[in-house]
């Protein structure tokens, strides 16, 4: 039972479901194949101990040990094979059914501490600030953050036939606003031969939904705001992470050409907004009142379901709705196609592959987000060279986000 609880994500099972979990084990020996690649897959499979060789088709791979965090990780996760797996030393492999991986992986939303009490985690229990925070969203009493008036007004604008000049209209009663479409214009995602030299000439260029979801991030960055100066250094950090998840999720949809660029764009911005009620909390509160730990714990427990809350009192479309929770657990899978929260999910796990905690990343071939990229995805070795050099194509675009 220990063992299994260490999974992931079987471990946020419920004991009694781990319980009833039929789990086999097998040995093997040193370079003794465990499974090849292509066959069908009928088993979650994890490392129980030894040292196992993932191989890929071009003779690249990896090791995983037992004494590290990725053997948290299954070996494999799909109805197919996409590595082959060799042992390197003498290997203990356990078996659970398939069904266990999703069922784990919702566990950890339903079981959520605003709903049920019973389930925050054990290093919440006796923090004054976390239920001080929950006592305040089940009353309604959190001060949530507003999107800007052309920002609201624009979307249900379009929600009608408008035209071009309606639009710009909008627009202009925001000059910060004007201002910073037309320098995304004239940016390298949107630049042509004649300049925008005005909101018309601009939204012309980027066409109304494109417009809509341009303003929208652009009125994003007014909110992360602070009048705590350590708080704000917290929250400034934040939105540069956000900046970071939206320049990868633009890549990553340009790339695919299966999900909207600019649309991603604003769901990488939009991925963590949960934390901000959070922080504007901490903001009531005097000093030692909470510590910088509780503050962090929250955020990571709460600010899926928090965000969630927010776009639904914004309005945002379904598909982006779910973007602040589908986007916190490597195992999502909904649907069988590519989804926006599939592109962000990479994001996210891009971004950490350059961090000190990449080492407590899973196996990129083992998320449903990758292999959902199909003849597009990136290698499976995780070399990032194509994504960099996308990347690198739209550091100045993004630029308009900082100032």
């Amino acid at each position: 039972m220990d063992f299994l609880q260490k999974l992931i994500p079987v471990g946020d099972l419920p004991i009694t479901e781990l319980q009833t979990l039929p789990v086999t084990q097998r040995h093997f020996k040193p370079g003794q194949l465990i499974f090849n690649r292509g066959e069908s897959a009928d088993s979650l499979i994890y490392l129980h101990s030894g040292q196992v060789f993932l191989e890929a088709a071009d003779g690249n791979g990896y090791s995983v040990d037992d004494t590290t965090f990725k053997a948290c990780y299954p070996l494999s996760t799909h109805t197919e094979h996409h590595f082959s797996a060799i042992a390197q030393s003498a290997a203990s492999i356990i078996y659970l059914p398939l069904s266990a991986l999703q069922r784990g992986a919702k566990a950890a939303f339903i079981n959520n501490p605003l709903i049920n009490p019973q389930d925050i985690p054990p290093d919440l229990v006796n923090s004054d600030f976390f239920h001080g925070f929950c006592t305040a969203f089940r009353q309604d009493n959190l001060r949530v953050p507003s999107l800007p008036d052309v920002a609201i007004r624009l979307r249900s604008a379009l929600q009608k036939e408008i035209s071009v000049a309606d639009a710009v209209k909008i627009i202009n009663l925001d000059p910060v606003i004007s201002s910073k479409l037309i320098q995304v214009a004239n940016s390298p995602l949107y630049r042509t031969v004649n300049p925008a030299a005005k909101s018309h000439d601009a939204i012309n260029r980027l066409g109304l939904k494109t417009t809509q979801n341009l303003v929208t991030s652009i009125s994003l960055h007014n909110l992360f705001r602070s009048g705590n100066k350590h708080l704000n250094q917290r929250v400034q950090q934040l939105w540069k992470q956000s900046i970071q998840i939206a320049s990868l999720s633009y890549t990553l949809a340009s790339l695919t050409h299966k999900i909207n660029p600019d649309e991603a764009l604003l769901a990488g911005l939009i991925h963590n907004i949960g934390a901000l009620p959070i922080i504007t909390h901490a903001e009531t509160l005097k000093d030692g009142q909470y510590t910088d730990l509780e503050l962090d714990r929250t955020i990571a427990v709460l600010q899926g379901l928090v965000g969630v809350f927010i776009l639904n009192k914004w309005h945002f479309p379904e598909h982006l709705l779910q973007i602040p929770t589908q986007t916190g657990n490597w195992y999502h899978d909904e649907k069988p196609a590519l989804q926006m929260s599939d592109i962000v999910l990479l994001a996210r796990f891009h971004a950490q592959l350059g961090g000190g905690q990449s080492h407590n990343l899973p196996p990129l071939n083992t998320l449903p987000a990758f292999l959902k990229l199909g003849e597009s995805r990136l290698t499976p070795d995780m070399s990032l060279q194509a994504l960099h050099e996308a990347k690198q194509q739209i550091t100045e675009a993004m630029g308009f986000f900082r100032a």
